[in-house]
């Protein structure tokens, strides 16, 4: 595990070991983590969809929207983070969860980003300490880079990067630098 703390803001990163086909490679932002349980939005796993293909009348710019797969729970369920500080809940510097949709594809007409996720991950409390520590989560601190500008199929590979020493070594290939 890395020295950043587990809570609201962080990034979940999967260890190579992690191999359940929900979260094998995935990099989750926290959303929220406390005593009865944590939610995240995985980062890292578009739907080659926009918030038109999703949303009846979702209103002018939903077709520069993203849509990612948030999670396995309640895919039916959109959840929506943008850039900058609101509306919505600032979750961390440039990174804002949910608010009015009309208020959200505003923003996007005037060049902020906004990505929807369908689904969440969810723990029940405790849960995430306990994968934490038996490693198959490395804990990461998180900017809004990594919700907006980082490509999908880099994020993974970055954020381990960017943790250097061992971390960095887990990036390459499958994760076992004796296979380098």
């Amino acid at each position: 595990m890395s020295t950043q703390t587990l809570g609201q803001g962080c990034l979940l990163v999967a260890s190579p070991e992690l191999l359940d086909p929900n979260f094998a490679r995935s990099v989750v932002f926290v959303i929220s983590h406390a005593a009865s349980g944590s939610f995240g939005l995985l980062l890292n796993r578009p739907m080659d969809l926009s918030l038109e293909d999703v949303l009846e009348a979702a209103g002018d710019g939903s077709r520069s929207v993203p849509v990612l797969r948030g999670g396995p729970v309640q895919p039916e369920v959109l959840q929506f983070l943008s850039s900058g500080d609101g509306p919505g809940r600032v979750l961390l510097p440039g990174v804002s969860l949910g608010g009015a949709l009309d208020d959200l594809l505003e923003r996007v007409r005037c060049g902020g980003a906004l990505r929807a996720y369908s689904g969440y991950a969810g723990w029940s409390g405790g849960q995430l300490e306990r994968e934490t520590q038996e490693g198959s989560w490395i804990v990461a601190p998180a900017c809004a880079a990594h919700v907006f500008e980082v490509p999908a199929a880099q994020l993974w590979v970055q954020v381990l990067r960017e943790l250097g020493g061992r971390y960095a070594w887990l990036a390459l290939g499958d994760g076992n630098p004796e296979a380098n």
